[in-house]
């Protein structure tokens, strides 16, 4: 698996296609679908009939992070569309885990995502039914924000506590991440970093991936 995780979400919507094409040549196997319904967050993205129709073309595997109020509605259509890990907001299900074995049951891998202002602790109780835990390092909802840079420290603390149960679960870490932060993040026990608008203005999307994967595969 790829350790980059590109967000659509800063992509203009008229260039989605070809840049899907540059992600495919340059070996990224999964796309991180934002997904916002306007009330979690302010924004509205990205629905169920995004993952159809980006499949029609590419050969993708989807992250699906639900940016949602609800998500016991939403969590079946994204199954449904075919989502590969879906990831919920721990901050709108303070008992998660009936959601995370539905994800489990259908074949998709669970997630629980925690906001900057979410203390990392709250999520240890649920760590054995997670595939992964996002580390929101900017407040969701818009693309673009400077990374916060505390969000070492909890990824530490994140990683610690997944050591010492002996669990398998990955971190993931999305929001205002360059590719110059790669080798602080994976010193600090990240798996996946999440990129959006930093990757889109790179000159060279190839040169950036191959350098993530260098970083976290250790040949840098």
């Amino acid at each position: 698996m790829n350790p980059l995780f590109p967000s659509i979400l800063s992509t203009r919507y008229f260039e989605l296609a070809e840049r899907l094409d540059v992600f495919s040549k340059a070996g990224i196997d999964w796309i991180h679908l934002d997904v916002m319904d306007g009330h979690f967050v302010d924004n509205i993205s990205f629905g169920p009939a995004t993952i159809a129709a980006i499949r029609s073309r590419f050969d993708f595997r989807f992250d699906s992070h639900l940016m949602v109020s609800n998500p016991q509605r939403w969590v079946p259509r994204f199954l449904e569309a075919g989502s590969d890990w879906i990831s919920i907001h721990l901050e709108v299900v303070p008992d998660p885990s009936g959601l995370l074995r539905e994800i489990r049951a259908a074949g998709a891998g669970p997630g629980l995502v925690i906001n900057p202002d979410t203390p990392v602790e709250k999520v240890f109780p649920w760590l054995p039914l997670l595939d992964y835990v996002l580390v929101m390092s900017v407040f969701p909802g818009y693309g673009g924000q400077s990374f916060i840079p505390e969000s070492l420290g909890r990824i530490r603390d994140l990683k610690s506590e997944i050591r010492k149960r002996r669990l398998t679960c990955c971190i993931q870490v999305d929001g205002g991440i360059n590719p110059s932060m790669a080798a602080q993040l994976r010193a600090a026990g990240a798996d996946i970093l999440v990129m959006g608008t930093a990757l889109y203005n790179a000159g060279d999307i190839h040169a950036v991936v191959k350098q993530v994967c260098s970083v976290f595969n250790g040949d840098a």
